[in-house]
């Protein structure tokens, strides 16, 4: 596996000038928890596997950090509906047998529409292949993704630490993501059940003319007030309410309190699908656009200038008919990249 497939982002420390990391999260069906640790520990040659219950497992210690792998949902990942039920005073009621019975039929039920998935711990650029070669051995041995089946929308989530916590930064790194949307979809090309599913939903038009435009430079306060005005939910594209949630947890669980929001310092680009299963499918593509997005991002000058003629074109009465229009011009752009 080489390496270089793995784009360097353009920005490679953080604002306390130490290496940025990056954590990814591989969404698949058809391969057990207890089989995907014991493949993780077998690729890597080293780490220990740990369960938490059934649809919960650890591979620890590793060369790279720790794994999560789990059943995507909720209830049973975090207690087991044994813990549920002695917080509200039934495990009196029921035998061991009858809750593990419960609990495993709420599971198999889940597992028709949840996928599994498998976290990273933060990686070094350096070692961001380590994803690659994971997908690989579950493919491998039966993994599959999102065209597997009719329920399920598997994703691949990005999440690259972010190079800087100035509310200036964020926002040209929102407004790069706006000017290459199209671009990214067309490149990626994520799964219909997916774009139709509300987990990836574009940002309105409202919203992108008001970030776009020029004269937006709100305070860090106000920028989050206004993202979660826009936007009270984590089913975006690039979804921002973890960094935001970083940064200031009371503003944003102060109105977003039942939103499930795992506070950290990285975007959460969650575009890409996992086609785990499909041999031709390579995680660092989906890691190679987000390069993008940060390169442009870093491009000032371009950023402005694009940002003014995207305003133009999204106020033509048919502009949404006209996008190869607009993805003309940011491969333009890309090949000044190139040359």
């Amino acid at each position: 596996m080489n390496k270089n497939h793995f784009k360097q982002p353009p920005i490679l420390t953080n604002q306390y000038h130490e290496p940025r990391k990056v954590g990814f999260e591989l969404e698949y069906s058809s391969l057990t928890l207890k089989t995907s640790a014991a493949l993780v520990v077998k690729e890597l040659g080293n780490g220990h596997i740990e369960m938490i219950n059934p649809y919960h497992y650890k591979v620890k210690d590793t060369l790279y950090g720790d794994f999560t792998l789990v059943l995507d949902f909720q209830f049973l990942i975090k207690h087991g509906l044994g813990t549920w039920l002695h917080k509200v005073g039934l495990d009196q009621v029921l035998n061991e047998e009858i809750i593990l019975g419960i609990e495993e039929f709420i599971a198999t039920l889940s597992e028709t529409v949840v996928p599994y998935e498998i976290s990273t711990s933060p990686l070094a650029l350096k070692d961001l292949d380590v994803i690659e070669r994971i997908k690989d051995i579950f493919r491998k041995h039966g993994a599959m993704g999102t065209k597997a089946d009719p329920f399920y929308a598997c994703g691949f989530h990005v999440n690259p630490e972010a190079s800087s916590l100035e509310v200036e930064e964020i926002i040209d790194t929102l407004r790069a993501f706006f000017l290459l949307y199209d671009y990214l979809i067309e490149w990626l090309h994520p799964d219909m059940k997916r774009r139709i599913a509300p987990y990836i939903d574009p940002y309105e038009e409202s919203y992108i003319m008001k970030v776009l435009d020029p004269s937006y430079a709100p305070t860090m306060a106000v920028f989050i007030d206004d993202y979660i005005t826009y936007n009270p939910t984590r089913n975006r594209a690039l979804d921002l309410l973890p960094l935001l949630t970083w940064i200031n947890r009371d503003r944003v669980m102060g109105v977003l309190g039942d939103e499930k929001i795992s506070a950290r310092p990285t975007y959460h680009y969650r575009l890409p699908d996992s086609k785990v299963d499909e041999p031709l499918w390579h995680t660092y593509n989906a890691w190679n656009s987000w390069v993008l997005v940060e390169a442009l991002a870093c491009d000032k000058k371009t950023l402005q200038q694009m940002s003014e003629t995207y305003r133009v074109f999204l106020s033509l009465p048919l502009a949404f008919l006209q996008k190869e229009e607009w993805i003309m011009e940011v491969r333009r752009w890309i090949n000044t990249q190139l040359s």
